[in-house]
């Protein structure tokens, strides 16, 4: 019981230390708690045992390095979380690239089809032009979904916000929901095709942006090399001189 509450108690720091989009990041990337729990630990553990090198280099090479203990820990900390925010990045370009595959599948259909097939019918032979398996079970789950409530919108929302999670998605699957309920109308489809498009550019936009946002931290780089020199190079010389003691 101790042992239990002592566990949760940990969880409890894990997460207040953590950034406050980290948590949200990696769970909507498919992560559970626990394992984020245990990377947010295995961040502290090594944080703080590069905290102990520099300690112990700084008694014995330089009281300078003692500096090195808070700078060079807290951009180790900090560069654990831009790699998990990089990944993410890549990762909804890539919901928001799937999601644009799947209108531009479906878009072409709608017009065929002028509302005589059922909207399950189309979502079944376009099943079977998605590779990715992710899409392929979350549109069987929306197809279950849409037939277990056929008048409701939540399952066209909720298929949204899996596929790509942005308003635009939402939009255009909610403007799905209402071409099913309403009769045929042409405007529709090409209000959809309008509402694609501006969510392919969206994602286009989000990984521009980010791929400038390297060249920020461009000069930090540049420090942080020249860092893992010097702290080779302070390694050298204290083995140097451990040599050199008589125990």
């Amino acid at each position: 019981m101790i042992i239990t509450k002592q566990t949760s108690k940990n969880k409890k720091i894990y997460r207040a230390i953590a950034e406050q989009d980290l948590y949200p990041m990696l769970i909507e990337m498919g992560n559970n708690q626990k394992s984020i729990d245990i990377f947010q630990k295995n961040r502290i553990i090594q944080t703080l045992f590069l905290m102990i090198i520099f300690f112990f280099l700084g008694l014995i090479l330089s009281n300078w390095l003692y500096i090195g203990i808070l700078v060079g820990s807290i951009l180790f900390y900090k560069q654990q979380y831009q790699k998990v925010r990089s990944r993410y990045t890549n990762w909804r370009f890539q919901r928001h690239l799937q999601f644009s595959k799947f209108t531009r599948l479906l878009i072409p259909y709608l017009k065929q089809n002028k509302g005589d097939t059922s909207l399950y019918s189309i979502f079944s032979k376009i099943m079977l032009r998605i590779d990715n398996e992710q899409d392929k079970n979350s549109l069987y789950r929306f197809m279950t979904e849409m037939s277990s409530k056929p008048n409701d919108i939540q399952p066209f929302v909720d298929f949204a916000n899996r596929s790509s999670g942005t308003d635009m998605s939402v939009l255009f699957m909610s403007t799905i929901f209402d071409f099913q309920q309403n009769t045929f109308d042409s405007s529709v489809i090409d209000e959809l095709g309008k509402i694609s498009s501006a969510e392919l550019i969206n994602g286009i936009d989000e990984i521009i942006i980010f791929k400038l946002k390297r060249f920020t931290f461009f000069p930090t780089k540049i420090v942080m090399s020249s860092f893992v020199i010097v702290l080779g190079f302070a390694i050298a010389v204290l083995i140097a001189n451990l040599s050199t003691i008589n125990l």
